[in-house]
């Protein structure tokens, strides 16, 4: 990352099944930890084989071994392995409606009704009783499990908030704030720091964004009313003019990763706005890859995508690209990669 000033080099990346544990384990050591890579976020969701709530196993659980080794080969390494959970938002599967875990095993802590499909995901409601319960339950599992220093709870496009008998006439800034202060404390109380997404703390009207990284809803006004040691994980992925998310957290006193995804143009553009705005609270870059992380592993490691009819395989080289373009910047740049017919 010679072009920019920050220090630490991160990816967000999906979890591996469980048969592909030991090929991950060997990415990180000869590709990730090559490139510099310090830090990587985990979505695990609700993919670990839970004994405290084993009706809240997802479709692809990771076994408590299955997370040793991955630990053993970061630290090894020198990286940070931050488990990721999504604990508001996204309690669906990804190219799906079905309910996640969470949900599978208690549809009572919806926001919406289980039976209506949702626009784009459920939500958790934050006042459902019991859910706190469960979500520390679930915790504690991941936290032990990753020996975690650090812990990601989502929070990200949260568009259903605020809505069901529990919470109709909420403030959703407060019922934001208050669900993530809550997950918050818990978690400062066993040593471990958060991390969050910022787009449900952004004004879209203010920042001049949509409502996919920013809030339309009224989330926005959790800024403020949540603990500063919160690290913001903020994402854009868009030619934005300007990206005023920079200095938005730091005047509210947090500390942030700058989060780019598939557009390396577009990335520049972000993160050479950041540079110029920086007000010393930027930890450094993290890229997003959002494709399952075998075809990540694929890609950079220059091999032949297999299709699966899915958006991932013409998704994949892009997003491969950005990864290079920041990560290993004295490569030149690849042609954009065609999409197929």
């Amino acid at each position: 990352m010679t072009n920019y000033p920050w220090k630490s080099a991160g990816i967000c990346l999906f979890s591996p099944h469980h048969d592909e544990v030991d090929r991950f384990c060997g990415f990180v050591k000869n590709t990730l930890a090559a490139d510099g890579i310090d830090t990587i976020v985990m979505i695990i969701r609700y993919n670990f084989n839970f004994a405290s709530h084993p009706e809240c196993i997802g479709d692809y659980p990771l076994t408590k071994e299955d997370v040793r080794k991955m630990v053993a080969a970061c630290r090894e390494c020198g990286i940070n392995l931050i488990p990721d959970m999504n604990l508001l938002g996204h309690q669906t599967v990804q190219d799906s409606h079905a309910p996640d875990g969470l949900l599978r095993g208690h549809p009572e802590f919806c926001e919406t009704p289980i039976e209506e499909e949702p626009e784009y995901s459920y939500s958790l409601c934050p006042n459902a009783p019991g859910l706190y319960e469960v979500v520390c339950d679930l915790i504690d599992e991941i936290a032990d499990a990753f020996e975690a220093t650090d812990f990601h709870i989502g929070v990200d496009e949260v568009f259903y908030i605020g809505l069901c008998d529990r919470c109709k006439g909420q403030d959703p800034g407060d019922l934001l704030a208050a669900w993530v202060t809550k997950l918050h404390d818990y978690l400062a109380a066993k040593g471990i720091r958060m991390l969050m997404w910022g787009d449900r703390l952004l004004d879209s009207r203010a920042c001049g964004h949509g409502p996919w990284d920013a809030s339309m809803n009224g989330t926005h006004t959790a800024l403020g009313k949540i603990p500063t040691d919160i690290v913001i994980t903020d994402w854009h992925y868009h030619n934005w003019p300007r990206f005023p998310s920079v200095e938005v957290f730091a005047e509210a006193g947090h500390r942030i990763w700058l989060c780019p995804f598939n557009v390396a143009e577009n990335a520049k553009l972000f993160l050479d706005y950041a540079k110029e705005h920086d007000r010393g609270n930027i930890i450094g870059i993290m890229e997003t890859t959002w494709t399952p992380v075998s075809y990540l592993m694929d890609g950079l490691e220059g091999k032949e995508l297999v299709d699966d009819g899915k958006w991932y395989k013409g998704s994949t080289p892009h997003i491969v690209r950005c990864y290079k373009s920041i990560f290993r910047p004295d490569e030149p740049w690849d042609e954009v990669p065609q999409e197929e017919e």
